[in-house]
């Protein structure tokens, strides 16, 4: 008998596999495998570093996240839509398949990340090692499974819950779980990775997941399924951080965007890049920066004032332009820009929104909502201004549209907030999520429920 490794993509995993057949088995023979590398700390470092890897991918934060999550909104016009083959143009204008290969890549991508987190979450507790290290470690795993799960219910609602590493038949044998269920799971590894993540890391490994990433990303999870008196209480040990100004703090956009996004106080997560190496680098016609040279900003002007210091940053551009939050300088076609994941500014958004929502008229909503308009150099709102709950939610949505602008967020706020019908008249309802890609539905045994409805 004969033993192999093989990878097939199974619901977006890679799988181990045995077998009688006589396969080549192309590894060479002192090369690491599962079983010999994950089986001590310098191992398990190196694993995770994997888990971050897997996020920089054109798949996710490299690319299609960026198509997905803010072309799909009305932040951005693809002006050019035979480019790609149409893919991305089907994305924006809602006629996108299960064959739409930016799906099958994001799906698969995000499969990736919680394949290498779950053999970091299988193996680490027989590690002998410090404990203390070994938590961060897990902490970390936790974190950007928790990240992945996220992004996928949220295109795609109902998902597999993978949660061990599977060999292929098991695999075979997945089914949707619920969109409750998926977050449940991401509240848990974000609560325990909340307890065993650090505050902030030394210098040289800045970058990494924190606790106050763990507890601002919980309450978005929070938010997301309107538990907003569970997001208070998340979101406030991050925001009297913010307030404190050590770790944390809120920093005007033109002095974060586009060169210090590394060293921003800001900037709770991000997504780093290198400049240079495989795959650690973003190429300038990478993203939205522009896709393709096909990418038109058109993120309205007029809803800035005059005084604001982020208008400039998403100016109206042409064709083949750059906006100025992303322009990075290039070396050898290259630039080095992060991707922000989770900021400051977002985390005093999301808790003056779920105070708002708790009870309107709370001091603490306005505070946190007028601390991201004075960076901003914007004007202060006051009870007087925003005279009613409804008031302070409309302001609050359009202040996430200003200051999130292509960071992916877009589209998923004008879902989330039920806005899709007054924005995009005439879209069904269903396209609110996507197609499970026809791919991942053929390599499943029974699929039966398998696809959302309304996709073929």
């Amino acid at each position: 008998m004969k033993t192999f490794i093989i990878s097939i993509l199974t619901c977006g995993l890679m799988i181990t596999a045995t077998s009688c057949k006589k396969f080549l088995d192309l590894k060479p023979l002192d090369s690491y495998t599962e079983d010999t590398f994950y089986n001590d700390e310098k191992g398990l470092q190196g694993g995770l570093i994997s888990c971050y890897d897997a996020l920089q991918t054109d798949s996710l934060y490299g690319n299609n996240l960026l198509t997905l999550g803010e072309l799909r909104g009305d932040n951005l016009i693809d002006n050019d839509p035979g480019s790609g083959a149409g893919v991305r143009n089907q994305i924006e204008v809602f006629s996108e398949t299960s064959a739409n290969s930016i799906l099958a890549g994001a799906w698969l991508g995000n499969y990736r990340a919680i394949y290498r987190c779950n053999i970091i979450l299988d193996r680490a507790p027989a590690i002998s090692m410090n404990e203390t290290i070994k938590n961060q470690i897990i902490g970390q795993a936790k974190f950007i499974r928790a990240l992945s799960y996220f992004n996928l219910t949220r295109l795609w609602g109902n998902v597999p819950l993978v949660l061990k590493v599977q060999k292929t038949e098991e695999a075979r044998q997945n089914s949707r779980a619920t969109t409750a269920q998926v977050y449940q799971q991401v509240i848990d590894d974000l609560a325990d990775a909340a307890v065993k993540l650090p505050t902030s890391w030394p210098d040289a490994q800045r970058g990494r997941a924190t606790s106050y990433a763990a507890s601002g990303l919980l309450g978005k999870v929070y938010i997301y399924q309107k538990k907003f008196d569970l997001a208070v209480p998340a979101l406030r040990t991050v925001v009297t951080a913010i307030y404190a100004k050590t770790i944390l703090d809120t920093v005007p956009q033109a002095k974060t965007f586009p060169n210090n996004l590394k060293t921003s106080k800001d900037v709770i997560f991000a997504v780093q890049y290198l400049l240079g190496g495989v795959k650690e680098f973003v190429h300038q016609d990478n993203r939205y920066r522009n896709n393709n040279n096909t990418n038109i900003i058109n993120i309205p002007q007029s809803l800035f004032e005059a005084s604001d210091n982020r208008k400039a940053l998403v100016a109206i551009t042409g064709t083949g332009g750059r906006p100025g939050k992303f322009n990075a300088p290039q070396v050898n076609n290259e630039t080095s820009g992060d991707f922000p994941v989770l900021r400051c500014a977002e985390v005093l958004l999301m808790y003056a929104e779920a105070l708002n929502e708790t009870a309107y008229g709370n001091a603490e909503a306005f505070k946190a909502l007028n601390a991201v308009r004075e960076v901003a150099k914007a004007s202060l709102k006051t009870p007087g201004m925003l005279t009613s709950q409804a008031e302070f939610r409309t302001a609050v949505y359009l202040e996430r549209r200003l200051e999130l602008a292509l960071e992916a967020d877009r589209w998923f706020d004008i879902v989330r907030t039920n806005q899709m019908s007054s924005i995009f008249p005439g879209i069904p309802a269903f396209r609110s999520i996507y197609p499970v890609p026809q791919v991942e539905i053929d390599n499943i045994n029974n699929k039966n429920g398998w696809q959302n409805t309304g996709y073929n």
